[in-house]
């Protein structure tokens, strides 16, 4: 029963829909994303580095899906790096929305 649950976290996945394209979000299994949540945050200042779970999540959770494109921090547009930012905590935590699109120039979401 334990070996059947270990499997099933470590095989959970979610496809996303980020501006107009498809991600296969795998999740990386509790054991390394608690170690990577607790390098996440920085003791002194208390702040939330979302550079590096960036860069985590699109090495090792983050495939495109009929497309070619591997979104990396230096690769997308800082709107859409913002819905990466709401997007993958909360997949790390069981809980995604799976139709992200990014603000357009006046504030509202693109269709």
């Amino acid at each position: 029963m334990a070996e059947n649950l270990k499997n099933a976290v470590s095989l959970y996945s979610e496809i996303v829909e980020v501006n107009g394209k498809h991600y296969k979000l795998q999740h990386p299994g509790n054991r390394a994303w608690l170690k990577l949540k607790q390098s996440l945050v920085n003791i002194t200042t208390k702040e939330f580095d979302f550079e590096k779970l960036l860069d985590y999540a699109f090495e090792h959770c983050v495939f495109p899906v009929d497309h070619s494109f591997e979104p990396t921090i230096d690769n997308i547009s800082l709107s859409e790096s913002e819905v990466w930012e709401v997007i993958l905590p909360n997949f790390f935590r069981g809980k995604v929305d799976n139709k992200f699109k990014p603000k357009d120039k006046t504030g509202e979401r693109a269709n």
